[in-house]
């Protein structure tokens, strides 16, 4: 009866977080996704992979769920929010098996205390990776636990295939699954054929992808701050644990120092286990080393299955430092609980501006390609009429050092964009004079820096707050 009333009470409160999250447009990289999802047949679903770079998993998603539900970005996000809760409901079971209930229920407040919960309502596929680690992470420890393994090899099969099909750089998620196996083979001497084979024979088919990788690697070139490095690695734990690390420290050490003193209890040795935590929480240097090798650019995201660490580690320091306490667990789980919807209440989101009004007769150009492409789909056709992306190769390498939104004039001819993509040259003989959303020191543009080295006359209008990156509206000239 507990567990079921402890089960009950995550759902209600996951779905509430996931209507307070959904308040906000579809964001530029789900964008991709929900026009990718969009095309007219499967055939131009698979070509429209290359815009992406992504396996098709997600957009068929997608695809099946706007087709029930309709075209709205609650369908669209509907698959990232169901996989993600398969996330948190393999965390809560590999943890209740393992320690109580409570500090199950506890290990997934702390899961969602990190940026983890954005992946919920994001229609991209790193809540599929979640939900695929998850249950790959379940699946593998009932596999070296039980003595007829064939069932958890199916399921840890089933789960690494959809890690594959979820994303180009799963093959790098299992390495703490192989370095976990490796330390067992080290151990027993005697290799476990239906794991190893679960887990390696899905690796087949990133093969289908190479294309797509290789796209990744040469068509688009991505400024020096996004590059991978060594400061990218340690930004990843920054990135993860700067906001909410410090509420989770506080809902530790309360729970800690509360209640009455309790007598230790300390886990049984696992070394495969503690092996496999090392692993994951390696995990971005591991992928950061391997963009590093390809000179390609690393993202926070890129190392999503790294936030299951947290958790687990925490959850296990409390649970053997309070002989698996129940009131102590239920204490920290309240303190997150109640801070957890506090970052979606704190920040009300801002409305998107009304441009009609401002200079009508002048063009109004995006400098950055992520507001351009949310803006044509959020604002109004008055202001789509005016509204303008600019591109010019030579010029984006010279002072943004990036291309990645240079190929917005073949994007235009499969995706429904309907304000006007134009080269800058063409642009500049027809519009001396004109107004640009954007933000000069943004590393990924380069309209607003060169309107600066050739001396444009640059009027700023006002800020204007809104859910795109850029804020600030300048009114241009250029020289003659």
């Amino acid at each position: 009866m507990k567990k079921r009333l402890t089960f009950a009470v995550l759902l209600i409160y996951y779905f509430a977080l996931v209507a307070l999250a959904n308040r906000r447009h579809l964001s530029h990289d789900e964008l991709y996704t929900y026009y990718i999802a969009q095309s007219p047949s499967l055939s131009e679903l698979w070509q429209n992979l290359r815009f992406d770079l992504n396996p098709p998993l997600i957009y068929l998603s997608v695809r099946a769920s706007m087709r029930l539900l309709g075209d709205t970005p609650w369908a669209v996000r509907l698959p990232s929010s169901v996989a993600f809760l398969g996330a948190s409901l393999c965390l809560y079971a590999i943890i209740s098996r393992r320690l109580r209930p409570a500090y199950g229920f506890l290990a997934v407040l702390i899961f969602w205390s990190t940026p983890a919960l954005s992946f919920a309502t994001e229609a991209r596929p790193y809540a599929f990776i979640l939900g695929f680690f998850g249950l790959a992470t379940l699946s593998w420890l009932r596999a070296i636990e039980s003595p007829r393994p064939t069932w958890p090899a199916v399921t840890l099969a089933a789960a690494v295939t959809g890690m594959m099909l979820s994303h180009f750089l799963a093959v790098l998620f299992l390495a703490p699954f192989l370095l976990g196996e490796a330390f067992r083979l080290i151990r027993s001497r005697r290799p476990d054929w239906p794991v190893a084979a679960a887990l390696l024979a899905p690796c087949i088919l990133p093969l289908l992808f190479l294309r797509t990788i290789n796209a990744y690697r040469s068509e688009s070139t991505f400024p020096p701050a996004f590059e991978a490095g060594f400061r990218k690695m340690a930004s990843y734990y920054y990135w993860t644990l700067h906001q909410e690390g410090w509420v989770i420290l506080v809902a530790f050490c309360a729970a800690l120092l509360v209640t009455y003193p309790s007598r230790a209890w300390y886990p049984s040795r696992a070394r495969e286990q503690a092996v496999f935590l090392l692993a994951l929480l390696s995990l971005p240097v591991i992928v950061n080393g391997v963009m590093m090798a390809s000179h390609s650019a690393f993202f926070a995201r890129y190392s999503a299955p790294t936030l299951f660490a947290y958790p687990v580690i925490l959850a296990t320091i409390l649970a053997s430092c309070t002989n698996k306490n129940r009131l102590r667990a239920l204490i920290m789980a309240v303190i997150l609980e109640l801070y957890i919807p506090v970052q979606y209440l704190a920040k009300p989101l801002p409305k998107s501006p009304d441009f009609s009004a401002i200079h009508p007769e002048l063009p109004l150009v995006a400098a950055s390609g992520l507001s351009f492409l949310e803006m044509d789909h959020e604002q109004p056709r008055p202001t789509l009429d005016r509204l303008y992306y600019l591109t010019d190769h030579s010029y984006a390498l010279q002072y943004a050092h990036a291309t990645i939104f240079e190929e917005f004039t073949t994007l235009k001819r499969h995706f429904p964009i309907r304000a006007h993509v134009e080269s800058y040259r063409a642009f500049a003989l027809a519009h001396p004079k004109f107004l640009v959303l954007g933000t000069p020191s943004y590393s990924e543009d380069w309209l607003l820096r060169y309107l600066i080295a050739i001396h444009a006359k640059l009027e700023v209008l006002g800020d204007f707050p809104s859910q795109y990156k850029d804020s600030s509206l300048y009114l241009v000239e250029l020289p003659p």
